[in-house]
């Protein structure tokens, strides 16, 4: 005999003018991970429990464990509403704080850049650093996201950026009413197209949670380059991918691939949307290329590299690290 079943998960996505017409909805049962530079968002909350992390550096084992322990003297329990409030360290962090104390408490997320609240605040993943990056983690979706407006109205320039280059990403492989507004340059911070990006990372998302099935593998189109970029030259998560998202197309078109979105194009568009980067010290320098090893989509020595073939419609390439680095060289 054979049983097969399917669990399933909701998270409710919701939009608030404030933060504190947010708060003003929480119940009594709730603490919050925030970010440390946000220390002032909750300096006027009664009574409130709050655990500060300081992003990436502190996004790590020994900090979770020292989050546990807070858990465990506020006598939290499975109930309690586990808040988070910060970039995509922070929202990693939490979640994945949450997933693992009594085997899953409630999760709310609180995205305060553009690229946590359409990337990592989505589709369930968690992760710490150990020896690389997001090396431990969990699928654990919060059962709630918010994203606060007026939050948005207090990003640099490059954070803006970095969370647009997530959009854009998405809305090329998906293609449809996001990727018109992309090539049309609309507003990108609007709440439609927050929207839709989120919708489009959902649909990809929920039709292969835990990464099995190789249909989420397309979200990693300008990672394996991205995350070897961002390692080496402690650039923003989302203008590295960005890099990555063009030096991927160029690479694919010295692999062979037989249609291939053009890289020019697409470099072309990103920066009609304000993300600039030095793409051409990338393809001369290759100190950061040793770091393509550190992909957690590497196959023992194979490799999947995503591209785009054109709107709506990503490609994957199946080839040897070596023979990528290889190829790289051609990029000078």
């Amino acid at each position: 005999m054979e049983l097969t079943f399917s669990l399933t998960h909701t998270t409710k996505v919701g939009f608030a003018k404030s933060f504190a017409d947010f708060a003003g909805s929480l119940g009594q049962d709730c603490c919050f991970v925030i970010d440390r530079s946000l220390e002032s968002l909750v300096e006027s909350l009664p009574d409130v429990r709050v655990f500060y992390i300081d992003g990436e550096k502190e996004k790590d084992l020994n900090h979770v464990e020292s989050c546990l322990e807070w858990l465990i003297d506020l006598n939290a329990g499975r109930k309690t509403t586990l808040v988070a409030v910060g970039g995509g360290a922070t929202t990693d962090f939490a979640a994945f704080t949450a997933s693992i104390y009594n085997r899953g408490m409630r999760l709310v997320l609180l995205p305060t850049t553009l690229l946590s609240a359409v990337d990592s605040s989505i589709g369930g993943k968690t992760a710490v650093n150990f020896v690389a990056k997001n090396t431990i983690g969990t699928f654990y979706p919060a059962h709630e996201v918010v994203i606060i407006e007026d939050l948005f109205k207090t990003l640099s320039s490059q954070q803006i950026a970095s969370g647009k280059s997530e959009i854009i990403k998405l809305a090329l492989i998906k293609g449809g009413r996001l990727a018109d507004m992309v090539f049309a340059v609309d507003d990108l911070l609007s709440e439609e197209a927050i929207t839709l990006a989120i919708l489009g990372k959902y649909e990809i998302v929920s039709a292969d949670f835990t990464d099995t099935l190789e249909k989420r593998i397309v979200l990693n189109w300008g990672h394996t380059f991205g995350h070897a970029i961002e390692i080496y030259y402690a650039l923003p998560h989302g203008m590295a991918v960005a890099a990555g998202m063009v030096l991927a197309q160029e690479w694919a078109e010295i692999a062979g691939a037989d249609e291939v979105f053009p890289a020019k194009e697409l470099e072309k568009l990103l920066q009609k949307h304000g993300v600039n980067n030095d793409l051409q010290k990338y393809r001369n320098e290759n100190k950061w290329r040793k770091f393509i090893m550190l992909d957690k989509k590497r196959n023992l020595d194979r490799i999947s590299m995503v591209y785009l073939k054109k709107t709506g419609v990503p490609g994957i390439i199946y080839r040897n690290s070596n023979d990528i680095l290889r190829d790289l060289e051609e990029l000078r």
